[in-house]
């Protein structure tokens, strides 16, 4: 493996935590906010708001009941509710100052920040009409802008935090939207509105404080694009359309494959990608700014989302994700037609031709026989290392449903991505090797943060026929260890793998298999396990073709960490884990999944740089097959 130095990486993490909570108190001892504010001229301001009878900018869409419920709550009973993952924060406004953590959870901090609480303030006064909703929400605003008037005097990190600050700024101008026609309005708060508008745009624009190749820098784009057009009167205006422009064809070329695939190495990353490229599309169209290469990559995008959809209409539980209902999508926010026929059941569009597809350039390989006229079978490989943002340690691994079930998983996310949670042993888990279907070296898991691995994982080798597709990829993120999986997806209802690993030290290597949730296993032999649904009527058998060393059952094991799934943020369960053991220098294990045909035997050869393989099945049949060798 890698060095690792882990001792050194702790210690990093507790400087840049310690650092994090004394950074506001010395910067606001040794630095002030010296800018001054401006007089507007309120009219001026208007020039766009007056000029359109409705306006199309990012907000929280209002729900009657839940955001109604939400804003009475903060008002009569000074609960803070921000999302669904933390109980209601009870503040004291005589004691509120901005740096308040009261669930030691860096994540609650920055949606605080955000400014979530007028949000919902907001909505409840567009159902409603009450003032009361819009006065509570310019007192936050005061209160926020009091304790953090600039980044040299905040409360907390996440005052002025990249992210936090581009959320504010939608906010800021939802707000501003219903504040301006309000009974409540007043000159001298509207000119501080604009001057906070003003600093958020300056310090959004400032290429110090921006996110390069990150979906956070995306948010920043929207938020600074939205300030430009919608107040054209700030002197800056244009020189920040012209900088979100730029800077989001920037995002484009380095975070999206040339298909259209988001290099972030999560599907949910992909579709929160594509959510906000599509708002910032609805913008431009709605104040009339071409930008064709962002259609044209919004288009590739949900292309994918089509392939990688699973047939209950879920995306897979990929890298850092949570499951997404693709069947719930907007129509009017889809511009792809294959798309457009999945949303609205085949009424509209047009049906997507290709049951399987390859994304070389992502490493993404889909792989589904006719599910028209068959029991739906899904299999897909995932195979990329990109950058090390939001990544997980799942090169080679794959996901696989039959009919209603989940049979070969995942383990998700469970937490953000932060400081603050890589030290738990859950998020450790769900993004080391172990929480994915594939091979592990030497009892661990590879280095994720070395960007030395970045373009290590490779597509060497595809193929797509009407019996059988095959994909062959490769890594070699182990030190001084190449592992390839083939695998071989049969229309028919047959899986199977080699994976050869090569290394000049001896090894103790590992073969995983996390089984879904809803799935029992039983040992028919010790070479073949049946798995079974509990959702469904369906089973299937998994089968090592040759001989293995030792084979390890785990569920919600802690010592080793084995055999766990989080689907939702925070909350994880026990499932089982396979686990196949094979030692020595050069190995290989033979593995069939059979669903509808048994694999009973596969003969390997070799011509001119071609592998083949005889399949044979149990009705008698056989298949050869024969991949390249690049």
């Amino acid at each position: 493996m890698k060095p690792y130095n882990g001792g050194m990486i702790k210690f990093l993490l507790l400087g840049l935590v310690i650092f994090s909570f004394i950074s506001p108190f010395y910067t606001s001892f040794f630095m002030s906010c010296d800018v001054e504010d401006i007089e507007y001229n309120l009219e001026d301001s208007n020039q766009v708001w007056n000029q359109y009878e409705e306006h199309y900018y990012s907000k929280r869409t209002p729900v009657y009941n839940s955001s109604i419920e939400i804003a009475d709550n903060l008002i009569n009973k000074n609960e803070i509710f921000l999302l669904r993952y933390w109980e209601p924060f009870v503040f004291d406004e005589d004691e509120l100052d901005w740096s308040e953590n009261p669930y030691d959870d860096w994540t609650w901090q920055f949606y605080f920040h955000s400014l979530r609480m007028v949000s919902y303030l907001i909505n409840a006064y567009e159902l409603k009409g009450d003032i009361v909703y819009l006065e509570k929400a310019k007192w936050f605003i005061q209160s926020w802008d009091e304790h953090n008037p600039c980044r040299y005097q905040q409360a907390s990190i996440f005052g002025w935090d990249d992210h936090s600050t581009a959320n504010r700024i939608t906010t800021l101008i939802y707000f501003w939207d219903n504040y301006r026609t309000s009974e409540i309005y007043d000159d001298d708060f509207a000119n501080e509105i604009l001057n906070m508008l003003r600093k958020h745009g300056e310090f959004t624009a400032d290429d110090g404080n921006y996110i390069w190749k990150h979906n956070h820098g995306i948010y920043q784009d929207k938020s600074l694009l939205q300030l430009a057009v919608l107040f054209p009167n700030f002197d800056e205006s244009d020189k920040w359309l012209e900088i979100s422009i730029s800077r989001l064809s920037d995002q484009i070329d380095y975070g999206v494959t040339p298909t259209g695939v988001h290099k972030e190495h999560s599907v949910a990353y992909h579709y929160l990608v594509l959510k906000l490229f599509t708002s910032i599309s609805k913008f431009t169209d709605h104040y009339n700014i071409s930008f064709d290469k962002l259609d044209s990559t919004i288009y590739n995008m949900e292309e994918y989302l089509v392939h990688v959809t699973k047939p209950n209409g879920l995306t897979p539980l990929v890298g850092d994700s949570n499951s997404v209902n693709v069947l719930k999508i907007p129509v009017s926010d889809v511009k792809n037609e294959h798309l457009l026929y999945l949303v609205t059941d085949g009424n509209n569009g047009e049906k997507i031709v290709e049951n399987s597809i390859v994304y070389e350039d992502a490493g993404v390989a889909v792989f589904k026989n006719n599910w028209d006229t068959t029991a739906p079978i899904y299999f897909a490989l995932f195979n990329s290392y990109h950058s090390n943002v939001h990544k997980q340690s799942d090169d080679l691994s794959f996901v696989l449903s039959y009919q209603d079930t989940d049979y070969f998983v995942d383990s998700g996310k469970y937490a953000a991505d932060s400081a603050y949670h890589e030290e738990n042993i859950y998020r450790t888990f769900v993004k080391s090797v172990f929480a994915h279907n594939s091979i592990a070296v030497d009892d661990s898991s590879f280095n994720i943060r070395d960007k030395h691995n970045v373009g290590e994982s490779i597509i060497e080798s595809y193929g797509i026929t009407p019996n059988y597709s095959y994909v062959k990829a490769s890594h070699t993120q182990y030190d001084g260890v190449k592992i390839t999986r083939t695998a071989i997806f049969f229309e028919e209802g047959a899986v199977y793998f080699h994976d050869e690993i090569e290394s000049h030290d001896f090894h103790k290597y590992t073969q995983i298999f996390n089984i879904g949730p809803n799935v029992n296993v039983s040992e028919i032999n010790e070479n073949d396990l049946l798995l079974t649904s509990g959702k469904d009527n369906s089973n299937l058998t998994l089968k090592q073709l040759r001989d293995v060393s030792e084979l390890e059952i785990f569920s919600g094991s802690l010592e080793p960490m084995r055999g766990w799934q989080s689907t939702v943020l925070t909350e994880i369960n026990p499932i089982t884990s396979l686990n196949f053991y094979q030692e020595g220098k050069n190995v290989e294990f033979e593995t069939s999944i059979n669903i509808n045909l048994i694999i009973t035997s596969v003969e390997k050869s070799q011509q001119g740089g071609i592998d083949i393989y005889e399949v044979t099945f149990d009705n008698g049949s056989s298949e050869k097959i024969e991949i390249s060798n690049n």
